[in-house]
């Protein structure tokens, strides 16, 4: 498997963790490190895995499994760091009219013991985030 690949499929289990509110692979997934950054849209910039994984945790409790899913990946590796960037399209379906907003995100990951791991994550609404009329992933 080529770098590039390994760190798509990384990104994927990130995107999949999200989605079914799983605080347990959310921490698999990330650098245990106070090197760990994330900007969750509209947030803070959050410094530290301690202070991230608190965040997912309160995400997940109040908001419970979410289909989000990437599309237009863009991988970068460069050695041991890589580079995502991706959009990232969230099903808010279970609001009326809401459809599918979308935000810009860029995850970096760090090559820890032969595995990619998530080192910071920033998303960001998009300019004019309207609902945008996807075909949804799935139909379930």
């Amino acid at each position: 498997m080529t770098p590039e690949t390994a760190v798509e499929l990384a990104n994927a289990q990130f995107y999949t963790a999200l989605s079914l509110a799983d605080l347990g692979a959310m921490q698999r997934l990330w650098v245990s490190s106070s090197d760990a950054i994330c900007t969750h849209p509209g947030w803070r910039t959050l410094y530290g895995w301690p202070a991230i994984r608190e965040s997912w945790q309160n995400i997940f409790a109040n908001q419970g499994p979410l289909h989000v899913w990437p599309s237009q990946v863009q991988v970068r590796v460069f050695g041991q760091t890589a580079e995502v960037q991706c959009l990232e399209n969230i099903d808010s379906g279970q609001v009326a009219g809401a459809g599918i907003l979308q935000t810009h995100a860029t995850n970096v990951f760090r090559l820890v013991a032969g595995e990619w791991k998530i080192l910071e994550h920033h998303a960001a609404p998009r300019r004019a985030n309207q609902p945008q009329r996807l075909e949804r992933f799935s139909r379930n």
